[in-house]
């Protein structure tokens, strides 16, 4: 039976607007493509005796049905961090200090120059832990993550509030236990994108035509992200999965892909093929994308950033003249930019990205969200795209970068 789940954000700064809760959906997106879906959000502030009654609701529920609750938040060295000692009070237990997190605790001390004895008493608060849990080490932080028995096959889970701490325990930690659990039997997964299309057309074009013959054995969800929805099909019936993908290659024969950040890593990777880029408007977020990866270094030569029109034409060697003719966003300065690019670098692919992010600059003719993408392909061949793309500047930028992507996939599957 699968599990009845919450989500709890711990933190005053939530609950006041100070910050936003990021982990919430983060979590809910994970679990859904591992095959389970949220059924509640709950923020709470740092107040211990709301964080408990919240707690003794879940401990009740979970004597009727299983129940997984993920909290993070709270497990830090300072006053308001009431995790704990809310957990031993919902428990009735003692708890005690995880030797491995005092050592790595030690270690960093050391690093900074700093003694055992120099390490204050609540620093060590974030090792310790219920006695008889499930401890879940941090690889990134201190604080010990750790899951606690609600009932039969019921879990409370609890992680730090940092992002980065409670992803990557999360991921490394926490979805290994979640499966032991949990087990999903049969369940099988596929998943594909579709770039510059709305969630709500491919609901209408594609999931409301195929209801009937499809999606009465096998349930479906959609993740927004920037440029591209991710489509998830889950069932117990693989041919069936095998079906609906062949009719959504179908049906999106030029916007369809895998995930293309690991596509491209991988490819350059295997046919020892190099890349650089030359970037105006995403300032260097598309050489950020390129390198996120360990093994970047193979393929990933360098690039030029060129957010003026001098450095245009300075670095990449295009005529002024053509810049004022045509503009700094046009097809022919991208082109311009690309060939520029792979001449100083010697690359095998080049991309080059110049438009108008926003929210100034635009005019009828080249509305703010136009993009020009330039991309020369390791057989000479340079081609330019146009695009219009929604939202601010952060999501056209975003949007620029993963699209530019996006048509090096193309690249290697035609």
């Amino acid at each position: 039976m699968s599990p009845y789940i919450v989500i709890l954000s711990t933190g005053s700064e939530l609950t006041a607007g100070r910050s936003l809760d990021t982990n919430s959906g983060w979590i809910a997106n994970q679990l859904f493509e591992l095959g389970w879906k949220v059924k509640k959000f709950i923020t709470l502030p740092d107040d211990p005796k709301l964080i408990l009654s919240e707690l003794q609701s879940l401990q009740t529920l979970a004597k009727e049905r299983p129940v997984l609750a993920i909290m993070t938040g709270g497990l830090g060295p300072t006053e308001d961090d009431y995790t704990l000692e809310t957990v031993l009070t919902l428990t009735g237990k003692t708890s005690y200090s995880v030797e491995k997190a005092k050592l790595r605790l030690t270690k960093i001390y050391e690093a900074r120059g700093k003694e055992y004895k120099d390490i204050l008493p609540n620093v060590f608060r974030q090792t310790f832990v219920p006695e008889g849990c499930k401890t879940l080490d941090n690889s990134v932080g201190i604080a010990v993550g750790f899951i606690e028995s609600l009932g039969d096959h019921s879990y409370l889970v609890c992680m730090p509030g940092v992002p980065s701490e409670m992803t990557e325990m999360f991921k490394r930690r926490l979805v290994p236990e979640l499966k032991k659990f949990y087990p999903r039997e049969n369940l099988v997964q596929k998943t594909k994108w579709l770039w510059n299309i709305g969630e709500s057309l491919f609901q209408n074009d594609f999931i409301e035509p195929n209801r009937i013959e499809f999606f009465s054995e096998a349930e479906w969800g959609v993740t927004a992200n920037r440029g591209y929805i991710k489509c998830i099909f889950q069932s117990t019936n693989e041919p069936l999965l095998s079906t609906i993908i062949q009719r959504l290659e179908e049906t999106y024969p030029k916007i369809i892909s895998d995930d293309v950040f690991q596509f491209v890593h991988e490819r350059l990777l295997k046919d020892k093929l190099t890349i650089s880029v030359a970037e105006s408007c995403t300032g260097g977020l598309l050489g950020k994308k390129l390198t996120e990866q360990p093994g970047s270094s193979s393929y990933f030569i360098g690039g030029f950033l060129t957010y003026s029109n001098e450095m245009k034409s300075s670095l990449l060697g295009i005529p002024m003249e053509w810049i004022t003719t045509h503009g700094a966003v046009s097809e022919q300065v991208a082109k311009a930019m690309v060939e520029g690019l792979c001449q100083k670098t010697e690359t095998d692919f080049g991309i080059s990205i110049t438009g108008i992010a926003g929210p100034e600059g635009g005019s009828p003719q080249k509305p703010v969200g136009t993009v020009c993408i330039g991309l020369r392909e390791p057989n000479g061949n340079v081609s330019v795209h146009r695009y219009i793309f929604p939202g601010n500047r952060e999501s056209i930028r975003e949007n620029a970068s993963n699209t530019a992507l996006f048509l090096v996939y193309q690249s290697f599957k035609h």
